[in-house]
């Protein structure tokens, strides 16, 4: 072994990192067979190893854990292997057992829970046995930071999954998160931990709390009472809250994060100013319409805001009515990013609806000077042409990320053509990720030479010079094109935009002099003809990226 493994620090972050590799894909995952269990696979194969590189591999194997099998799982077979009859399950455990538990357990510090694989019934004596041993003390899980709570089988109707949060929960837990997918239909008796929470984990600084929108019970009351007792309460993300309970929270200034989902709420809306500590603020609604009743009621500044908005149950003058009401409540100077995700009004998936954006829709947009990220890419971009692009960037100078119409479901052809992507490379110097749809089948226009445009500056007035049409022979073969040079997309997402054979050429070769370091094209799925295509433009990139 070499003399650097020796140090216990090097070996920890070795085995850091192979814990990530099943996290985190590489760049090149769709090259090779991705496989997302070889972290642990080598964690246990390097605790094996040595003595040496015992401890650190099996911190980093049971540091995170995606379910709580793997604990009880190192039980005796006889505690948890019955499938059916689960109720004859032999709940006898010795001092062994117990010890063999505590080697892992000590080592949790983020767990989503329950047991997926394991009888409801089997996870519940389980649990209740290794807390019940003489020499048993709660939580079960000492060093645990993070818990992550799904209740995603229909037997938890039954047998409720959540009455064993009473067994992880501890001081030293600081982030909570609860999916409570079978709400309202839980036992009252099974119930009463959630009103113990504060008391359980006093120390939590970011709670979830998730409800299905199917439900027709408010749950604001159950959640406020829960969220009023936590003093240093950071990031929050639940139902919307009485009025009461939102005072306390923007009283303390600790909160940095807020996410409130409107659906199924009967509380009054929330009247008042966030705190200027609030970073990030969430909204997410059935309707347009309900999203903006929200906003009219409050005024603040965060630097980021994503709304998440029911199109089933909107109209187009919703959706104006709601991009208006932004720069009037939100501070124009301050926001930095702008999410507007389109979803369904009634399930929790992304929406088969869209909307058209025109640029008188988004003109109160152009108030937010400062944005930084801004994504609209669920939405229909087909009726912006390419003056409309050239405004939105002189407007947004400073824009890194630009997501616009590439996911749009109508798949509308798009009016704009190349010259949009030259505006927006023109006047958005620092974007580093570009999600645009274009009409490909329009040939890029006539190379715009620095010097003639220069020429021409004087005598052509109010016109920019690097939009000034000039005919060469030919296309220039080097240098930047129409004088502008972004060396920072790396990857270019086209959506559904057109493109034919005899353009695909030309198309390569004015994305390489725009964008030099283009590495990768991003496409829809279909047709496969359009799909072939840019597969052809992105293999001629790469072939010049490579020379």
């Amino acid at each position: 072994m070499h003399r650097c493994l020796l140090v216990n620090e090097i070996l920890c972050l070795i085995c850091e990192f192979i814990r990530e590799w099943d996290e985190y894909p590489p760049e090149d995952a769709e090259a090779f067979s991705w496989d997302h269990t070889a972290g642990r696979k080598t964690l246990a194969s390097l605790a094996r190893t040595c003595r040496t590189c015992s401890e650190p591999a099996l911190d980093a194997l049971w540091v995170k854990l995606d379910s709580l099998d793997p604990l009880i799982k190192v039980l005796p077979r006889r505690m948890w292997s019955k499938t059916h009859c689960p109720l004859f399950v032999r709940m006898f455990m010795r001092e062994k057992h117990w010890l063999t538990f505590c080697k892992y357990a000590k080592r949790v510090k983020v767990v989503r829970g329950p047991c997926w694989r394991l009888h409801a019934s089997v996870q519940h004596n389980a649990i209740s046995a290794l807390a019940k041993y003489p020499k048993a003390s709660l939580p079960l899980l000492p060093n645990l930071t993070e818990l992550i709570w799904s209740e995603l089988k229909m037997s938890n109707l039954i047998d409720p999954s959540v009455s064993l949060l009473k067994y992880f929960l501890g001081p030293r837990v600081t982030n909570v998160s609860l999916f409570l997918i079978c709400w309202p239909s839980h036992v009252s008796s099974k119930m009463d931990v959630l009103s113990n929470l504060s008391n359980l984990c006093p120390n939590v600084t970011s709670f979830t709390a998730f409800f299905p929108r199917s439900s027709y019970i408010d749950p604001s009351r159950e959640v406020g009472e829960i969220v009023g007792k936590w003093q240093n309460l950071r990031t929050l993300q639940s139902c919307a809250l009485p009025q009461s309970i939102m005072d306390q929270l923007t009283s303390r200034k600790s909160l940095e994060s807020l996410s409130i989902e409107l659906n199924n709420s009967s509380s009054p809306l929330y009247v008042g100013k966030f705190p200027e500590t609030l970073h990030k603020f969430s909204l997410g609604g059935n309707s347009a319409s309900l999203c903006t009743r929200y906003l009219e009621c409050v005024h603040g500044s965060p630097e980021s805001c994503n709304l998440r908005v029911g199109a089933d149950e909107s109209t187009p003058d919703d959706i104006e009515a709601l991009l208006g009401a932004l720069p009037v409540h939100l501070n124009k100077s301050r926001l930095r990013s702008l999410t507007v995700e389109l979803t369904s009004s009634y399930w929790t998936t992304l929406s088969s609806d869209t909307f058209t954006l025109t640029l008188d829709v988004l003109s109160p947009l152009l108030a937010f000077h400062a944005l930084r990220d801004l994504n609209l890419d669920r939405f229909s971009a087909a009726e912006l042409d390419d003056t409309a692009y050239a405004g939105l960037a002189k407007a947004w100078t400073g824009l890194r990320r630009l997501q616009v119409g590439t996911t749009d479901p109508s798949r509308a052809r798009p009016v704009a053509s190349f010259r949009a992507v030259i505006s927006l490379l023109t006047y958005c110097t620092s974007l580093e990720t570009l999600h645009v749809a274009f009409d490909g089948t329009i040939a890029p226009p006539p190379y715009v030479a620095p010097s003639v445009a220069a020429e021409g500056e004087a005598q052509v007035d109010g016109e920019d010079e690097r939009h000034r049409q000039v005919e060469l022979e030919g296309r220039a073969g080097g240098g930047e094109g129409w004088g502008v040079s972004n060396k920072l997309i790396t990857e270019l997402h086209v959506g559904h935009s057109p493109i034919m054979d005899v353009h695909v050429d030309v198309v390569a070769s004015s994305l390489r002099s725009l964008m030099p370091r283009l590495k990768k094209i991003g496409c829809s799925k279909y047709p496969q003809e359009e799909v072939d295509r840019w597969g052809k433009v992105q293999d001629i990139l790469s072939g010049m990226v490579s020379s």
